[in-house]
């Protein structure tokens, strides 16, 4: 047989395409990518059509969410290009891929070209699913004159976008704080640009924070050149601010590569035996001669389990810090003023971050953890110990409780120096007994959604999709949307624990908030029995 093989430009363009159908097959694993590209922009632009509505706005039939669907569209593809650009990097670098990529006749350029060209399918398949649903559902209309336009934004945003998310990776030392540094920075990015506030402006100042980074300026171009009353859809400075940060990325990625991952040279503590010299002893390990008590072991795997906690900085960030500047950043957009039931706006945001924190830590962070030690075979190994495997799974829910503690008080203390917030020693009581109750129903529900869900990145994408939604279902983002979805979040926990929390300090202790109580109790009860029949210690064939 006689093989004839290709050289020259024909052999590398192929070589590039093969690499780029490897990443995209490769993205399309990624459950996280998935959530973040097309799950959050559709199901946030469906929220905005249920309360918004699609009322005509002119005589020419022009809808209403005319005016949202930009927002769907840059959220989709911003998320679809940053994110994994500097996760893929990142993870690639850490597990020595880059280094084998390196000793191969596949060119350096053909690798990230492969990486940034999934990232720009995805984005374009975000892209088309928005349109789609924009188009059929709610009458969306394409600007015909603005084509062009809204053409070089995209690709001057994708490009800029893929830069930076390449320059984080290429920053990062390990891939978790790739993930932690870019999907952090893309929802902090997302909150001061605008994207997720619905009927809320932002303060100026925030808005011209906001104006120096990209995403702000990129979704700004986007709803102009959508909006049929306007006739330049052209901004050179805008375009000018996007362009400007690709540069940027670039210039960064270029200077801090890496193609291995840098290690101190650990300093060896073996000494080797020297004839003559007479060797160290060697200490025999102590022996146990009292088992400890079940107390003192969940204790200890608590605090094992937070030392895991505080180095994945992504944790840290969605649980603590995350809550907390959005309370600030929540207040400061609405204003302290009263709400129509008479609750301030401080107390109500408190509630609602307080539980939206909860949920992160206790359902969503606490079912990833146990199904990546499922996934790793650390449960299995744990049975083989004479370690309680209940005590292990303790260890990890009061870690999370411990979370949710923390966030309370750095929530409740920011509210009382910053907006005045004053709430009686019985209602912080009474506040207390809600957050134990519904911390302990959402870590039941996080033990089930580890039992269901077969990977440890699958559970922390669907579990993200689910508080995300259920978070406009349950007075967590949205405090006066229509009588139905009220009705809807009535049904699960998280609307109970932001009602309860706001009752119990909007009260002087005398007001208990026995139904929510019961319910959260309920969703505990119900969720733990499921888990423990359905709990996996192995991981799915």
């Amino acid at each position: 047989m006689i093989v004839v093989e290709r050289t020259g430009a024909a052999s590398v363009l192929l070589v590039a395409k093969d690499q780029l159908a490897h990443a995209t097959v490769a993205l399309w694993r990624t459950r996280v990518v998935l959530i973040f590209t097309f799950g959050m922009p559709l199901v946030w632009l469906i929220l905005v059509g249920l309360l918004a509505g699609n009322d005509a706005v002119g005589e020419d039939g022009l809808r209403v969410m005319q005016f949202a669907a930009p927002t769907a569209i840059a959220m989709g593809t911003f998320f679809a290009t940053m994110p994994p650009v500097a996760i893929s990097v990142a993870e690639a670098r850490e597990k020595r891929v880059l280094k084998r990529v390196r000793g191969t006749p596949l060119p350096a350029w053909c690798y990230f070209f492969g990486q940034i060209g999934a990232s720009f399918v995805f984005a374009t398949a975000s892209l088309v699913v928005t349109l789609l649903v924009s188009v059929t559902l709610y009458g969306v209309r394409l600007q015909q004159g603005t084509l062009v336009a809204t053409t070089v934004t995209l690709l001057v945003g994708l490009v800029s976008f893929s830069a930076l998310g390449l320059a984080i990776g290429c920053l990062s030392r390990s891939a978790a704080i790739a993930e932690a540094a870019a999907i952090g920075a893309a929802v902090v990015l997302s909150f001061i640009s605008g994207l997720f506030l619905m009927g809320a402006a932002l303060p100026p100042w925030l808005d011209r924070v906001a104006s120096a980074f990209p995403l702000k300026p990129y979704a700004s171009l986007l709803q102009d050149q959508f909006n049929p009353f306007l006739q330049d859809s052209w901004d050179p400075a805008a375009l000018a601010v996007l362009g400007a940060w690709g540069l940027l990325g670039a210039i960064v990625s270029l200077r801090a590569f890496r193609w291995d991952v840098s290690r101190p040279h650990a300093t060896s503590r073996h000494v080797p035996a020297v004839p003559g010299r007479k060797q160290p002893a060697r200490w025999a390990p102590a022996i146990v001669t009292r088992r400890p008590s079940p107390i003192s072991l969940i204790s200890q795997q608590t605090t094992a389990s937070l030392r895991v906690v505080w180095r994945r900085p992504g944790e840290i960030f969605f649980s603590l810090a995350m809550p907390i500047a959005l309370f600030a950043l929540l207040v400061t957009t609405q204003g302290n003023g009263a709400l129509p039931n008479g609750q301030p706006v401080s107390l109500s945001t408190a509630a609602s971050m307080v539980t939206w924190g909860a949920g992160v830590a206790a359902f969503m962070n606490l079912a990833e953890s146990v199904a990546r030690a499922r996934d790793t075979r650390v449960l299995k190994r744990v049975r083989g110990t004479p370690l309680p495997a209940q005590a292990y799974l303790a260890g990890k829910a009061l870690a999370s409780l411990a979370l949710v503690l923390i966030l309370l008080l750095g929530i409740l203390t920011l509210a009382a120096v910053a907006y005045g917030l004053r709430i009686s020693v019985a209602g912080l009581a009474l506040g207390l007994v809600v957050v134990l109750v519904g911390t302990g129903s959402l870590a039941a529900c996080g033990f089930l959604l580890a039992a269901v869900v077969p990977t440890a990145r699958a559970v922390g994408a669907v579990g993200l999709l689910l508080l995300f939604l259920l978070s406009f279902f349950s007075d967590v983002f949205v405090t006066a949307g229509p009588d139905w979805m009220g009705t809807v979040g009535a049904f699960f926990p998280l609307k109970h624990l932001q009602n309860g929390l706001a009752t119990a300090w909007h009260s002087d202790g005398a007001d208990v908030p026995w139904l929510n109580i019961v319910v959260l109790t309920l969703w505990g009860v119900i969720a733990a029995g499921l888990a423990v029949r359905l709990f996996r210690w192995e991981p799915a064939a």
